[in-house]
């Protein structure tokens, strides 16, 4: 006993018994809420339960081994920990009080003799590592956080360009993490729908959401890939209601028939995340005759977004998020060229045009449904290493390959933006690592008013002109005179 040392700390939050119990019990979550964490990592696939591994970074530069040997689902958890420093008994107890939830843990550390000695010599060091845990725990619990405001300093270093682009590689992302909050809002009574969910930075936003207990619908356009997709999410996650529906976001009527779909469902959507893109070279076009750039990353996503209106309506707190690109920067939206049949074509410049226009579709939304409790923001993922990347720029992918994010980093922002109670705050805004992006770095890139109004005009114009038209009923003859 001489060599053990014991913590029993206790806290209070207003938040209801259900949602504090999920939110500490996806113990991989730790990292957001415990300042002596630098990482947590689930090892086993599944819903947190008996048997659920984690391995915990410390910052301290060493790693502990977390084992769920008992399961009370909202009641407590009982888990073992290793580690080449200690090994630990750790129970975390669950209450309901009158005004939300007493949470208590209790952590029994075997030290060897050389530790227990420092120990017993420094008592309250070990104590301050318990209460600084539980003071996190608890402000990660009341999620009163603020939204990141616009920086002066990181717009000017966006407009300078060098200084800025290093954000967009996963340098960028590890430094801007630091410096962010828990997001503890409970999922499990939200539905998020999920567009280009099949690989890369779509994959990792569903895959994440489903780990946050959300109700999921991802869009694919391949029934075997969704099909496969649905069936790793789950078993990974122990997430049961996720689903998924096959559209080819580059037709407009399937689009059009997927929001017939969707809307026929009826399901509140709480979270839209419109992510389905690519990029192509050369010029292509669609069987409906739009040129494919266009088709995907501008009008689909518009036809998508406008139709489904009434089930964001119905949502909790609805998000939009407009998954876009640093491209946007270099282009302005070109109104009478949408389709890029003039000039000499670039992919990439199709691709930016396009992204260009998903901003001020952005902007547009913002305002327009902000008196419905819509809240819309867009996003860049930076520069990840996916699939799309390697196919479409191989140039681009071979120079920046070691300094390429992961698709779970790209994506992280855009769950962020759809999950995070502070998100909610502030809509219209083009966001990077959680951090507020100016819109445009030049004049140049800027619309005029004008400008503004045709692109709406000609997407609704589009919108209407694709909608598939029912066949007509042939009118029975009637008996012969």
């Amino acid at each position: 006993m001489k060599n053990q040392v014991i913590l029993d700390e206790s806290i209070e939050v207003q938040r209801p018994l259900h949602e504090a119990f999920a939110y500490v019990a996806e113990f991989s979550r730790i990292e957001e809420w415990d300042p002596a964490v630098a990482r947590g990592i689930k090892q086993t696939p599944g819903a947190p339960g008996v048997g659920s591994e984690y391995q915990i970074d410390m910052r301290a530069g060493f790693s502990l081994q977390y084992r769920i040997i008992e399961f009370e689902k909202n009641a407590r958890m009982l888990m073992t920990v290793d580690s080449r420093l200690f090994t630990a008994l750790e129970e975390i107890r669950f209450e309901a009080t009158s005004t939300g939830t007493r949470i208590r843990y209790i952590a029994k550390f075997d030290f060897p003799t050389p530790l227990a000695a420092l120990n017993r010599a420094y008592p309250a060091a070990m104590e301050r590592v318990g209460k600084r845990a539980m003071a996190g725990l608890q402000e990660a619990l009341e999620d009163n956080f603020e939204a990141p405001r616009a920086s002066r300093l990181l717009a000017t270093a966006d407009r300078l360009i060098v200084p800025g682009i290093w954000r967009f590689t996963k340098l960028g992302y590890k430094a801007s993490r630091k410096h962010w909050d828990a997001v503890s809002r409970f999922q499990g009574d939200r539905h998020a729908v999920v567009t280009g969910a099949t690989s890369g930075v779509g994959e990792a936003a569903a895959r994440q959401l489903a780990s946050l207990g959300a109700r999921l619908t991802v869009i694919a356009r391949s029934k075997k890939k969704a099909e496969k997709l649905v069936a790793d999410l789950k078993k990974q996650t122990g997430n049961s209601h996720i689903g998924f529906e096959i559209a080819d976001l580059s037709m407009m009527s399937e689009v059009h028939a997927l929001c017939d779909r969707l809307l026929a469902a009826g399901e509140p959507i709480d979270m839209l995340i419109n992510n389905a893109g690519a990029l192509f070279n050369p010029r292509q076009q669609t069987p409906e005759g739009f040129e494919k750039s266009f088709a995907l990353l501008l009008l689909s996503p518009y036809i998508l977004t406008e139709r489904l209106h009434p089930l964001l309506c119905k949502g909790e707190s609805a998000r939009v998020v407009n998954v876009s690109s640093g491209g946007m920067y270099s282009q302005k939206i070109r109104v009478n060229n949408l389709q890029s049949r003039w000039g000499t074509y670039s992919g990439s410049v199709a691709y930016a045009r396009a992204k260009r226009g998903l901003m001020i579709l952005t902007e547009e939304w913002a305002q327009r449904w902000e008196k419905d409790g819509i809240v819309v923001n867009a996003m860049h993922p930076g520069w990840a290493d996916t699939p799309g990347v390697e196919t479409a720029l191989p140039g681009f992918y071979r120079i920046t390959k070691p300094f390429l994010r992961t698709p779970d980093e790209g994506a992280d922002t855009a769950v962020w933006l759809a999950a995070s109670t502070e998100a909610a705050k502030i809509t219209g805004k083009f966001w990077l690592d959680r951090e507020q992006h100016p819109s445009h770095l030049s004049q140049r890139t800027r619309e005029t008013a004008a400008e503004r109004r045709q692109l709406l005009e000609t997407l609704q114009e589009l919108r209407e002109s694709t909608v598939p038209k029912k066949p007509r009923r042939r009118r029975k003859a009637g008996p012969a005179k």
